[in-house]
């Protein structure tokens, strides 16, 4: 019998490791050199609290850092929906800024910017249909949603006639009964109390003021639990029937739209559909020129101009391959080889890049989870348990486990371990996809 000692020990060494509440650090066999686990990926990007300038401008910081103080004022412009009971805030913005093109750059999607417009003009114009922007994880479709309303905003404060309020909420909590889609709904209108019917909401809505309402991460309001259907078919015949009041764009993941096409038959109710991906190689370069231009990155050791652009191609198509055109990797991946020297201009080594190993050892059972949890947005560990007719504690080693090989994040909650949130790896979301629809875990 061959029996596979290395193996074993890893098995143990993993198992006692997560036991004791440790992380699992260690050496893979597997892993080459010049390759960056995808633990340590996790670990770089989000960080709670960077501090270094150089990590603040490549990886948080907008293309052009003179942003940086509006970023407050746009803060406030994004608001969460909670629950209707608990509204203290009112949602409606009416911010007057000066014109985005000032302060930062926002690159690519022109033609897709177009179509959302069109889509505003038809509304205002009587011929109202719900929207969609839709594109995979990490591909930009809340920066662009954002990039949107903050125009919006700024072309109201140059006319003249009545400004048309517009929202932008993000969802948090999917909701599971009729009621709780009523209240927030009733919450983009600041409206506390909320109706008891659909047939009460709908005409309560369509006597609000018109507003352009943006929701984005539309998968979030997709759980597969009990109650979640009838909510779901609330929330779509409300927006029916108040479309040509007030104007509604809703931004999705790919994988949740077409999930919520095959199930749900979604694009039957939403006649327009904007379709973003990650950047192709022409939008990456710009991305990427941009990021090293903001922290004074030389490429090369001389002063050659030739050389620099020959360098910074070669490295541009080698972080566009390794990354698919998921620019947030690509700056981590900067970021990981950069060589700080107080005494010297700033430098980089070779690339490190992403080493698969932790992804390709994963189970079944495991690679199931994490394809819920990229539909979902993420996962509480009871959501889990319900999911796969499981226990919490069975949910609980599960997720931990997932979240330990830096595959998943995780957002503690101090009162009940059950209620620990679990989202894919912002920077991993596009190898791990990749990875799912090759093992049959996703579908387009």
């Amino acid at each position: 019998m061959d029996v596979q000692l290395p193996q074993i020990t890893q098995a143990w060494t993993k198992l006692k490791a997560l036991l004791m509440g440790q992380p699992a650090i260690i050496a893979d066999a597997e892993s080459a050199e010049g390759k960056l686990s995808l633990k340590d990926i996790a670990r770089i990007y989000p960080h709670h609290h960077p501090k270094a300038t150089v990590e603040k401008t490549l990886l948080y910081n907008p293309i052009k850092a003179d942003l940086a103080k509006d970023s407050h004022a746009a803060d406030k412009d994004v608001a969460a929906l909670p629950e209707a009971k608990n509204a203290k805030h009112k949602i409606k913005q009416q911010v007057d800024i000066s014109p985005l093109s000032e302060h930062t750059r926002f690159i690519g999607r022109e033609h897709q910017f177009i179509q959302l417009t069109d889509s505003v003009t038809r509304w205002q114009q009587n011929k109202g249909e719900l929207t969609a922007v839709t594109g995979p994880a990490g591909s930009g479709v809340s920066s662009f949603l954002n990039q949107f309303h903050h125009w919006f905003l700024t072309q109201q404060a140059t006319r003249q006639t009545e400004a048309v309020h517009i929202t932008y909420l993000s969802f948090y909590h999917a909701a599971l009964t009729t009621k709780e889609t009523i209240a927030n709904l009733c919450y983009c209108f600041n409206i506390n109390d909320a109706p008891a019917s659909i047939t009460a909401a709908i005409a309560l809505i369509n006597k609000q003021p018109a507003h352009v309402i943006i929701i984005d991460d539309l998968h979030k309001l997709m759980l597969r639990m009990m109650g979640n259907y009838q909510a779901l078919v609330t929330f779509a015949t409300i927006l029916m029937e108040t479309r040509q009041r007030h104007c509604w764009v809703l931004g999705c993941e790919t994988y949740v739209w077409h999930r919520l096409s095959s199930q749900y038959a979604i694009t039957n109710f939403v006649k327009f559909v904007i379709k973003l991906d990650y950047f192709g190689l022409s939008e990456f370069r710009d991305v990427i020129q941009s990021r090293i231009a903001q922290i004074g990155l030389h490429i090369t050791d001389n002063q050659d101009d030739d050389a620099e652009k020959l360098a910074f191609e070669q490295l541009t198509k080698q972080l566009h391959q390794a990354t698919g055109g998921h620019s947030k990797l690509a700056c981590v991946l900067i970021f990981h080889a950069l060589i700080q020297d107080d005494n010297h201009p700033l430098t980089i080594a070779p690339l490190c890049l992403p080493d698969l190993t932790s992804l390709k050892q994963c189970s079944d059972d495991d690679l199931f989870s994490l394809a819920e949890l990229y539909v979902h947005g993420g996962l509480r560990i009871f959501q889990h348990a319900e999911i796969f007719a499981c226990s919490i504690e069975q949910s609980a080693l599960k997720l931990e486990y997932l979240c330990r090989q830096g595959l998943i994040k995780a957002h503690y909650s101090k009162q009940d371990f059950a209620q620990h949130y679990y989202v894919i790896t912002p920077t991993l979301t596009r190898l791990i996809a990749s990875h799912l629809v090759n093992h049959n875990k996703l579908y387009l």
